[in-house]
């Protein structure tokens, strides 16, 4: 109702107030973001997205590493939908970004409004919403919190200053100083450690209790009552075996969730000559985080998939009836190379431009 009436004032002082009032407006709509939590973190993430439009390099699709396979040689391509599956989406992709002063410039009105929206997060009061705002609300800023540390402290190519990174990433929300970390293992409450990074976990771990983060967000009260594992499908630590970039709402983040489940498993299950399954990496972790064995995850699994790849594991599955799943499904490299995929639709104008 407030965002609702919100919308409704700029609209009209936008046709009668002259530039300098629509000036002071607009800040004034920007500073009461805090009072609607899930759609300022809504505007964060497309406003992010915008800023890496300006200062991202464009990707190749010739690279193999590359596990989006219909991109094309520019950062911006139409993509068409796989096996009939959905509409043609202009699709972004940033492989790496540039500190040149330029493209800083370019984006110098995108990188003012985030700062702004940033500094709202500090008068969210977490605490009082509900678990599925919460849940929108923390995987968007998650998502966001992670871009702008690769802008401020650069990409790290190699797993301790990874992890001094997703420590070192904080944002002050509500009062509290909220790590990258800390929110995907204490307020997200993600059990197991991101993949290939079980050392990392170890450590910061022990970071976190030492300097008291875990008792912080559960006296602070802003985690999640329980994990919800599809979560795992929504967060994006900019390696090209993660999922797209999205902006989850709190109204639909369960349908947001789902529907992002499933393009990721028809865009990254692959089947080879009737004789091997390829599952991505993640699917690991996502069993360990639901307890799935592994003859219920290749049903899972597969109940997800297009008509086309469901018949073809079923084929690997009836030629292959004397192993068992375990041999007949190996897991993808989880490939850590830079990379952001995300709907053109992201950058849009935002309604309080």
């Amino acid at each position: 109702m407030l965002l609702q009436q919100l919308s409704i004032i700029f609209l009209y002082v936008d046709q009668k107030l002259p530039s300098s009032g629509r000036s002071y407006l607009t800040r004034t709509l920007k500073e009461h973001l805090y009072q609607c939590p899930s759609k300022l973190s809504e505007e964060l993430v497309g406003c992010m997205a915008a800023i890496y439009c300006f200062i991202g390099s464009k990707g190749s699709a010739n690279s193999e590493a590359s596990n989006f396979p219909f991109l094309s040689r520019s950062s911006t391509s139409i993509v068409p939908p796989r096996q009939g599956h959905g509409e043609p989406r202009e699709l972004v992709e940033v492989t790496s970004i540039s500190m040149d002063k330029n493209h800083f410039s370019s984006a110098s009105c995108a990188i003012s409004n985030y700062r702004l929206l940033v500094e709202q997060l500090e008068r969210v009061d977490a605490s009082a919403l509900e678990n599925n705002v919460k849940l929108a609300f923390w995987i968007n800023v998650y998502n966001c919190l992670i871009m702008h540390a690769y802008l401020s402290y650069g990409i790290p190519h190699s797993s301790l200053r990874r992890m001094a990174l997703f420590n070192k990433a904080a944002y002050n929300i509500g009062g509290h100083t909220i790590s990258a970390n800390a929110i995907e293992n204490s307020v997200l409450c993600c059990r197991t450690p991101r993949i290939g990074r079980w050392f990392e976990t170890m450590i910061t771990t022990a970071m976190r209790k030492k300097y008291g983060e875990e008792k912080q967000v559960t006296n602070s009260k802003i985690a999640l009552v329980a994990c919800q594992p599809l979560v795992l499908f929504a967060l994006c630590n900019g390696a090209a075996s993660d999922p797209m970039l999205r902006v989850y709402t709190a109204k639909n983040v369960i349908e947001d969730l789902e529907k992002a489940k499933k393009e990721f498993l028809q865009t990254n299950v692959i089947v080879k000559k009737s004789k091997k399954i390829y599952l991505p990496k993640i699917l690991e972790r996502y069993a360990k985080e639901t307890s799935l064995n592994f003859d219920d995850l290749l049903k899972w699994v597969t109940q997800n998939l297009d008509k086309k790849t469901q018949e073809a594991v079923e084929k690997c599955s009836d030629c292959s009836n004397k192993r068992k799943p375990s041999q007949i499904v190996d897991f993808l490299p989880y490939n850590t190379r830079f990379r952001y995929v995300f709907e053109k639709d992201l950058t849009e104008k935002p309604w309080w431009v």
